[in-house]
């Protein structure tokens, strides 16, 4: 109790708009009261309860002057008049406790210094692009539940940056956290244990060095899974030697933009057309329909066999099925699953072989037009084509 009322104190002496309104409460009370008594002999048609001069200090001081009631003696019309000035005073002081305090929280803002503590089920993006404003349309356009509130920024990058993607339309809700992103003062203050997923960049904003960027990426998984195991990251990796650090922070999802764009060059050497095909099937193009995705398996189906999946529930659907993504969601829950799963047997050798099987479990791991009798695992999901209009 000590403790509260101690905070509540120390909130108090730091906030001038507090004390202002108590000394406008105070105030307002004790004029108020104080007209009841001296017009209550002479005029207690209008004054005939505490509450009636309390209304008339409220309206008088609030300069609103509604002449319903009306001080007739000497006494209560110099006490009007003193609070009439008072009135004046007071509102003064108290718009500008305000106005100052929106245009302090507004610059906050705009500079990156706001925290966001109550903010849940977010998207997270860790680091800037040049291309930023097109990447974070894209993501509003694959997912046309998000809007850009969802959306949070962490980066160094000026405030003005910000405000040039805000006042792009459907951007201008964005939010906007100054500071490294890797840093864990910067990622409490995005409230990073209640998002949603964290979208980790390859920064080259403050390095063009690929190993400070990609060690930069690594510093800022590790921070986020120390802060909460559970929140689901990608991360974008330039060189593939950091992989194994992403593997073991426990990284959810890994992007090698570069080993993309180089396959996909690749691939038109042998193929036509692979470019366009895999770009209109990832972005979901209006005049083709189609796109990626991965959706929940029915729990019905877990144990079941890939034959049994693909003639129950897409058999019908309009949705092609693919393939199986294993193990899907939290690798920290999935690797406990499969441990207390692998701990089940009694033979040693058997055991030691789970365990080997568990630690080199690939998270994400894509299967493709397996074969019918392919049994599906927990915490996996379908690959589907599927038509953009159905989804």
């Amino acid at each position: 109790m000590g403790k509260k009322v101690t905070w509540v104190l120390k909130k108090f002496r730091a906030s001038s708009l507090l004390q202002l309104t108590l000394l406008f409460s105070t105030v307002t009370f004790m004029i108020g009261a104080g007209m009841f008594f001296l017009e209550l002999e002479r005029n207690s048609d209008q004054f005939g309860s505490v509450l009636d001069g309390i209304w008339w200090a409220i309206v008088t001081f609030s300069t609103t002057g509604y002449g319903d009631k009306v001080p007739i003696t000497l006494t209560g019309r110099a006490v009007a008049t003193l609070g009439i000035f008072f009135g004046i005073a007071a509102t003064s002081a108290l718009s500008g406790a305000l106005a100052s305090i929106f245009v302090d929280r507004n610059t906050r803002s705009r500079r990156g210094l706001m925290d966001f503590p109550k903010l849940k089920n977010h998207y997270i993006i860790c680091g800037w692009k040049d291309h930023m404003a097109d990447i974070l349309q894209d993501i509003l356009e694959t997912d046309g539940q998000l809007s850009s509130d969802d959306l949070l920024i962490v980066s160094n990058v000026d405030g003005e940056k910000i405000q040039e993607l805000k006042e792009i339309h459907v951007l201008g809700d964005l939010r906007f956290v100054r500071g490294d992103y890797f840093s864990e003062a910067a990622l409490i203050r995005a409230n990073v244990k209640t998002a949603r997923k964290v979208i980790v960049l390859s920064d080259t904003f403050d390095s063009k060095a690929i190993s400070e960027v990609d060690s930069k990426t690594v510093m800022t998984v590790l921070t986020i899974k120390a802060l909460s195991k559970d929140v689901y990251v990608c991360a974008e990796l330039l060189d593939r030697k950091y992989e194994g650090y992403l593997k073991q922070a426990m990284c959810d999802e890994i992007l090698f933009s570069r080993d993309l764009s180089r396959r996909m060059i690749a691939n038109t050497t042998a193929t036509s057309g692979m470019a366009h095909i895999m770009g209109s099937l990832l972005s979901g193009a209006a005049d083709n329909g189609s796109r990626l995705n991965t959706l929940p398996i029915p729990d019905k189906y877990v144990g079941a066999t890939y034959g049994d999946l693909k003639n129950g529930e897409y058999q019908v659907s309009g949705k092609v099925l693919l393939g199986i993504l294993e193990n899907t969601g939290s690798p920290n829950q999935i690797k406990m699953a499969a441990l207390r799963e692998a701990q089940k047997t009694s033979d040693t050798s058997a055991l030691v072989m789970n365990l080997q099987a568990v630690k080199e479990l690939e998270i994400n791991n894509p299967v493709f037009i397996p074969s019918d009798d392919y049994q599906i695992q927990k915490f996996s999901k379908a690959i589907v084509l599927e038509r953009v209009a159905e989804a």
